[in-house]
C-alpha cells in the first residue's frame, strides 16, 4: 500500500480501454500532414443530430423547455448543440490540463521518466475522460434538455451516442498526439474547428428558418445575409442592412468585424518577444539573441480558465435545473440563480451564477448585470495567471530548465556570470507567463462584453492554436530539408 498511486486504480479497465498504438517508425513530413488534417476533418464531419430525441411533426424542433445552459463556452471546446459532439473535447481539454497540473505541484505521483507509470497515467486520464463524458450526458438527459419523460430506449440510445462519439473524440486526439500528426490533436481539430466556424459565419450559405409561424428564412452568413438584404421580402433595405449588424439570433457583421480584430490582435501579441543577448562559451566573438515570447504558455491559461468556468456551470445547472426543476420558490434557486430563456435557444442564468457568465451584450450588462464586469474579469485574470505561474515552473519551461538548456548548447547572457543565468531568467519568465495569461484574458473578456458569446474565447484559443501549429509545422519542414511531394504539387517553395 506504501507504493500504491491514484494512477494505479486504472489498472483493472487497462484490458477494455481502447488505444492507439505508437507508429512504428517515424513518419513522413507528408503523412503527418495527411494524418493531421485528416482527423480534423473527420471531427467535422462527426456533427451528425442525435437520434432517439422526441420532435415536434411541424417545426422538426426538440419538444422542450430547456435550453442551451452552456452556449459561451461551447466555442472553445469544438461543441455543437444536439449533435454527437454535445460536449465536443471539453472532457479531453480539462481532464489532460488539471490532471497535468496536479502532477507537476506533486498531488498526485507519477514519475514520468518511467515508461510504465507514464502509459498508466495517460490510461487513467482516458478512464476519467470517459466518466465525464458519461456524467455530462446523463445531465442533460435528465435535466429535460433534450425533452421530458424520455423512454428508456432513448435514454439509452442518448448515452450511447454521447459517450461513443466522445470515445471516438478522443481517439482521434490520441492519433495525433502519439506522433501521427502535428502538435497535439486539441490544438491541431480546435483550430480547424474555429476556422471552420468563422468562415461559417461569415460566408455561411445555408438558409436557416427565424420564424415559426412563417416561412422566413435568413442566410447564416453576415457577409451573404447583408448582401441579400437588399432584396429581402420581409424587410425593407434599410431594416435588412441595419439587421445585418446586430441581429442576434444568427451572426451578424458586427461580431465578425470585432472577431476579426480579436484574431489580428492575439497575432500580434504572439509576435511581441523580449530578445536577451547571448554568446557562446566555446567560441569567442559569437553573439545572438534568444527571444522569450510575451504569451509564454500559450492559450492554456484560457483553456484553463474556461475548464473551471465549464465545471461551475454545468454543477449549477444540475442542480437548478434537475433538483429545483429551475422553480423560482425552491431554495436552490434563491441561492444559485435561475435560468430564463433567451430568443427561444439559450438558457441564460440570473443572478449569482450570471456573475461568472458574460453577458449577452454590452448594454443588456450595462442595465441588468454590472457587476459581471468586474466579477468576470476578476476571475478569468486571477486564474489566467495562477495557472501561467504554475504550468510555467513544472512543464519544463521554468528559468532553471532553461539555464540548463543553456548550458547543454554552451550559451549563457551577455554581460552576466554562468553561475548567475538562472536568477537571472527568473526575473524574465514568471513576468512573461503571467502578463501574457493577463493580457489574454483581458482581450478574451472585452470580446465576451461585447456580445460575441463564446466566440472571443474561440477567435483567441483558435489563433494560438494556428500559431503553435505552424511553428512546429515550419520546424519539421526545415529538418526534413524542404523535402515533401506536397510542396512540389502545390507549387510551395522550398523554405517558408
Amino acid at each position: 500500500m506504501a507504493n500504491f498511486s491514484l494512477i494505479d486504480t486504472v489498472k483493472p479497465f487497462l484490458p477494455v480501454l481502447p488505444e492507439i498504438e505508437l507508429p512504428y517508425e517515424k513518419l513522413e513530413f507528408d503523412d503527418k500532414i495527411v494524418y493531421t488534417i485528416a482527423s480534423g476533418l473527420i471531427y467535422l464531419f462527426s456533427q451528425f443530430p442525435l437520434a432517439g430525441i422526441p420532435k415536434d411533426s411541424e417545426t422538426g424542433k426538440i419538444l422542450t423547455n430547456v435550453k442551451d445552459p452552456i452556449f459561451f463556452l461551447r466555442g472553445v471546446f469544438a461543441a455543437e448543440p444536439n449533435t454527437l459532439l454535445e460536449f465536443g473535447i471539453f472532457p479531453i481539454v480539462s481532464t489532460s490540463i488539471i490532471l497535468q497540473l496536479l502532477a507537476g505541484l506533486k498531488c498526485i505521483r507519477v514519475n514520468f521518466t518511467v515508461e510504465k507509470e507514464r502509459e498508466t497515467f495517460q490510461s487513467f486520464s482516458k478512464l476519467l475522460i470517459i466518466i465525464q463524458y458519461f456524467i455530462l450526458a446523463n445531465i442533460f438527459i435528465f435535466s429535460g434538455y433534450y425533452g421530458d419523460n424520455l423512454p428508456i430506449v432513448s435514454i439509452v440510445l442518448l448515452n450511447l451516442q454521447l459517450v461513443g462519439a466522445g470515445i471516438f473524440a478522443t481517439l482521434l486526439v490520441e492519433i495525433i498526439d502519439k506522433g501521427f500528426g502535428f502538435a497535439s490533436g486539441v490544438m491541431s481539430i480546435n483550430t480547424l474547428v474555429v476556422s471552420t466556424n468563422l468562415i461559417a459565419d461569415m460566408f455561411g450559405v445555408a438558409s436557416i428558418k427565424i420564424n415559426e409561424e412563417s416561412d422566413v428564412t435568413e442566410s447564416q452568413g453576415s457577409v451573404i445575409y447583408f448582401l441579400n438584404a437588399f432584396r429581402a421580402k420581409h424587410l425593407t433595405i434599410v431594416q435588412g442592412i441595419v439587421n445585418a449588424f446586430q441581429r442576434d439570433y444568427l451572426p451578424n457583421l458586427t461580431s465578425s468585424v470585432i472577431v476579426l480584430a480579436i484574431a489580428a490582435v492575439v497575432g500580434y501579441l504572439f509576435s511581441c518577444t523580449l530578445e536577451l543577448p547571448v554568446r557562446s562559451t566555446r567560441a569567442r566573438a559569437m553573439q545572438n539573441v534568444y527571444p522569450i515570447r510575451l504569451i509564454y504558455v500559450g492559450a492554456l491559461s484560457i483553456y484553463f480558465s474556461y475548464s473551471l468556468l465549464f465545471y461551475i456551470h454545468i454543477a449549477a445547472f444540475a442542480l437548478i435545473q434537475i433538483v429545483a426543476k429551475n422553480d423560482t420558490s425552491n431554495i436552490l434557486a434563491k441561492v444559485l440563480g435561475h435560468y430564463e430563456i433567451f430568443n427561444n435557444i439559450l438558457y441564460v442564468p440570473s443572478f449569482p451564477l450570471s456573475l461568472l457568465a458574460p453577458p449577452r451584450s454590452f448594454f443588456a450588462g450595462i442595465v441588468e448585470q454590472p457587476l459581471t464586469f468586474i466579477t468576470f474579469t476578476a476571475f478569468m485574470v486571477y486564474t489566467g495567471m495562477w495557472f501561467a505561474h504554475k504550468w510555467q515552473r513544472i512543464s519544463g519551461d521554468s528559468a532553471n530548465d532553461l539555464a540548463e538548456q543553456f548550458k547543454d548548447q554552451g550559451i549563457t547572457l551577455a554581460g552576466r556570470r554562468e553561475q548567475n543565468i538562472a536568477k537571472e531568467l527568473e526575473k524574465v519568465i514568471p513576468v512573461a507567463a503571467t502578463t501574457g495569461a493577463v493580457v489574454l484574458a483581458l482581450v478574451t473578456v472585452a470580446g465576451e462584453y461585447l456580445g460575441l458569446k463564446g466566440k472571443a474565447a474561440a477567435a483567441v484559443v483558435g489563433v494560438a492554436g494556428g500559431f503553435s501549429l505552424l511553428e512546429i509545422i515550419s520546424l519539421e519542414y526545415q529538418q526534413t530539408g524542404g523535402q515533401s511531394a506536397l510542396t512540389q504539387v502545390l507549387g510551395v517553395p522550398s523554405t517558408f
